[in-house]
């Protein structure tokens, strides 16, 4: 019955979204790829959050959010715009933001401010102040509405050298078999429908020294359900390896009409890989695993080996881009030395 009712919510969202044109309806944040140089100074992917009308139904420009990472607060904050969208101001110089809530102008859709006056990108001297380590740094973000309660979200920092070795995988239909079922079954529970071998796989790979990468088209508002379902995989010994998960800045609804209603989601997919590989003096991407030929164009846009990259059929056969080859993630796991020399890390 606790499936059956978690569907019937699911169902009732994708509803809501359609009958109220709604492209925010539910809260999430996507996880951050921080990269650190030689001289110390650190780069970051864009700090996408939203908070949705499930959480915040008041309307929520200029709503103030708070930063806590490493359960520490930070000196940096973010303001909401209409739509839920956390954002930088950029007219203070010292990073942090002296807004205050104003109900009539959110109301009225007066308070967001020009595009040139905000970014969702954090600068050097921001990041500076985060007291980031190396490796994954929790970060959650707090909004206290002007009823008095209290909104929080959460993500991870994943900060890396600026030499780091990026493997990238898509989610649904490459670790699990189906993309719509892929979207669907989780929230009922079913968290084994995964092709047989891809976590012990990408233990294998992390253990060389690669970063990977979980790249999705689905919506920012089903992060934690991603992150839950992607790190409760095993296949014993091995656990899923844990690594930064980037969705789509879209609502559910939208979220799934890229994937398989559209077919284009490629264009969302290069777009966020760009950024991430704009973090990096030299391209991070060593190898991408993928079930469709957008993620396949995707990764060849990123210049990534042909050679190494995969693409995962239903019946958990894999088929190398370069060499038309066709292997499994056994064979894949027999030569994972070969394939992913091992890394100084």
């Amino acid at each position: 019955m606790a499936r059956l009712a978690t569907f019937a919510i699911c169902v009732w969202i994708v509803i809501g979204d359609i009958s109220e044109g709604s492209s925010n309806f539910l809260t999430g944040a996507n996880d951050i790829i921080a990269v650190v140089d030689e001289d110390g100074d650190i780069k970051a992917s864009p700090f996408n959050v939203q908070f949705g009308k499930k959480d915040i139904w008041l309307p929520r420009s200029g709503h103030v959010v708070s930063l806590e990472v490493n359960e520490k607060d930070v000196p940096v904050g973010m303001v909401l715009d209409n739509e839920g969208q956390a954002y930088f101001p950029t007219l203070k110089s010292d990073g942090s933001s002296n807004r205050q809530y104003r109900f009539w102008s959110a109301l009225l859709g007066m308070g967001n401010p020009s595009p040139k006056h905000r970014t969702n990108s954090a600068t050097s001297s921001q990041l500076s102040r985060f007291g980031l380590q190396m490796g994954p740094n929790p970060i959650l973000y707090r909004v206290t509405t002007s009823s008095g309660s209290i909104v929080t979200t959460s993500a991870v920092i994943h900060l890396m050298n600026n030499t780091a070795k990026l493997v990238v995988s898509d989610i649904d239909g490459t670790v699990t078999r189906s993309n719509i079922r892929g979207m669907i079954l989780p929230a009922l529970g079913l968290s084994d429908w995964k092709h047989k071998g891809v976590v012990e796989l990408y233990r294998k790979i992390a253990n060389q020294g690669y970063q990977i990468v979980y790249l999705t088209n689905r919506a920012i508002g089903q992060s934690d359900m991603t992150r839950e379902y992607i790190y409760s995989l095993a296949e014993a010994p091995y656990k899923m390896p844990r690594g930064p998960v980037l969705l789509q800045i879209d609502s559910l609804l939208g979220a799934l009409q890229t994937e398989v209603i559209v077919g284009q989601p490629e264009v969302n997919k290069i777009a966020a890989l760009n950024r991430v590989k704009g973090l990096f003096p030299e391209n991070p991407f060593f190898s991408g695993f993928g079930n469709k030929a957008w993620d396949i164009l995707a990764y060849k846009a990123l210049n990534i080996d042909p050679d190494m990259i995969f693409s995962v059929g239903e019946d958990s056969i894999l088929i190398s881009e370069g060499t038309r080859i066709f292997t499994n993630y056994t064979d894949l796991m027999e030569r994972v030395s070969i394939m992913y020399p091992l890394l100084n890390v």
